[in-house]
């Protein structure tokens, strides 16, 4: 599937993952061989783009847009997911505490 051109989204109500720990799909992902571009994309434009809902899941004028502050780069690896530094939502930073 990693090779293919399937559009795929993250996430799921099935359980792959406790819902608190949902952030490690994105290393089952990558660890799959889907590239960790690829991945994020899945949990924001694409899934936007699958759910025919076009004012999320990008970061652009007119759309909604939650942000989080990672303190690692994503890119270089992808388990810094696991690690949310603060969420932005409706413009207001919240801390995040992991436990």
């Amino acid at each position: 599937m990693a090779a293919s051109d399937v559009r795929v989204a993250f996430g799921t109500d099935a359980g792959m993952f406790p819902h608190r720990l949902n952030g490690k799909e994105f290393t089952a992902m990558v660890e799959s061989g889907i590239s960790p571009l690829r991945a994020l994309r899945a949990a924001t434009s694409t899934a936007a783009d699958l759910l025919h809902l076009p004012g999320l899941g990008r970061i652009r004028p007119g759309v909604t847009a939650d942000l989080i502050a990672l303190p690692g780069d994503p890119f270089d690896d992808i388990a810094s997911t696991d690690s949310v530094d603060f969420v932005m939502h409706h413009g207001t930073i919240h801390r995040w505490i992991t436990s």
